[in-house]
């Protein structure tokens, strides 16, 4: 199905994703995330739900349900080619590198999970450097971290979490 000139939703190894269209920049805006931001309260009071599994930390209190949105098919990979970057009220999915048309859309979903945050699950992305497990950004390996930082791949309300 169509949503934009420039992404697709389709399947994906694990269920559905989010395709390229077309070739992508580096640094390319690719989407805007639309949804309503909901206080963390809403979210622990439904955790273990699809609408929990598919909230986007959005500030330091808040998360963003992207709800039946293009922004629900957007998978994790432990190595990304795109990351989420907050402007304002609103939440960019951006590429962090060239795409390619057909290529899945996926990014580090630990760059949007604070050191103060517990949520984690099974990684599956198949990547030859897959970490197992996705966890709050302080757990990723050092070198990892200052390479996502030195990029600017981690939004700033994850890095006012950082201890």
């Amino acid at each position: 199905m169509a949503l934009a000139a420039k992404v697709q939703v389709g399947p994906a190894k694990i269920g559905m994703g989010l395709f390229a269209a077309r070739s992508l920049s580096a640094g390319e805006e690719i989407m805007r995330l639309d949804g309503r931001v909901v206080h963390h309260t809403v979210l622990w009071r439904r955790r273990g739900s699809v609408f929990s599994a598919n909230c986007i930390r959005f500030g330091a209190e808040t998360y963003l349900d992207p709800g039946e949105g293009a922004g629900r098919y957007i998978n994790h990979s432990c190595a990304p080619n795109a990351f989420l970057e907050k402007r304002g009220r609103w939440l960019y999915l951006v590429a962090a590198r060239r795409i390619g048309v057909g290529s899945e859309l996926s990014f580090d979903y630990s760059t949007t999970i604070g050191d103060d945050d517990i949520w984690q699950m099974r990684c599956r992305c198949g990547q030859a450097r897959c970490r197992g497990t996705i966890r709050n950004f302080g757990t990723l390996p050092e070198r990892l971290r200052k390479r996502y930082l030195m990029k600017g791949l981690v939004p700033g309300y994850i890095i006012n979490t950082l201890d």
